[in-house]
């Protein structure tokens, strides 16, 4: 049997990555990489690396591509070919893009990306409406500043993975459950093929 496949969550901030990530890791039994939450970690430790990442993601700046580059690398070469991942919040920029179309080639590793597409105006909703405890999430700037990263940013990378046939894209806009099914379906016919 060959390797396990790999399934990477890109999305606009507030489309539902870390739900549809560990709806879909409990579902196939897959470990879990989110970017996110490390970063998260790392600000709550009150590290000097944390301080320097909590300025950037409050000014709504996203961590330089090599620091993410870095942890991905990481995870997926301590990976076992028999084991599947999901990961959240990697392939947010056109450099990583590149490394991960290079890592999982040279590991062998097969891959797919699932976009999920959410309106800017959903976005904003979303996220002043859940604001999350630390705050970072509750100032209309700081969420259209990550907008417009991610329009200048992560867009570029999305049509790369989709010229190379690796992007699905799904409509996060629906209630949680509805993003799930429709994930499921796209995930059976990629493990299925």
């Amino acid at each position: 049997m060959g390797p396990k496949q790999l399934f990477f969550f890109v999305g606009r901030t507030a489309s539902g990555k870390e739900t549809q990530s560990k709806l879909l890791a409990e579902k196939l039994g897959y470990e879990i990489f989110m970017t996110g939450q490390r970063f998260r970690d790392i600000i709550a430790s009150g590290s000097q690396l944390g301080e320097r990442i909590r300025a950037d993601y409050e000014r709504g700046l996203l961590m330089p591509g090599w620091v993410a580059d870095y942890m991905l690398e990481d995870f997926l070469f301590n990976l076992p070919h028999d084991r599947g991942a999901i990961f959240e919040g990697s392939g947010r920029d056109l450099e990583q893009a590149h490394t991960i179309e290079k890592v999982t080639q040279w590991l062998g590793r097969p891959y797919t990306v699932l976009n999920l597409e959410v309106s800017e105006d959903e976005v904003v909703k979303r996220s002043l409406a859940r604001g999350r405890s630390d705050g970072l999430d509750k100032n209309e700037e700081v969420i259209r500043t990550r907008l417009s990263e991610f329009s200048r940013i992560t867009e570029p990378a999305l049509k790369h993975f989709d010229v190379i046939g690796k992007l699905v894209t799904v409509n996060g806009e629906q209630n949680p459950e509805k993003v799930h099914e429709e994930v499921m379906a796209a995930v059976s016919k990629i493990i299925s093929a």
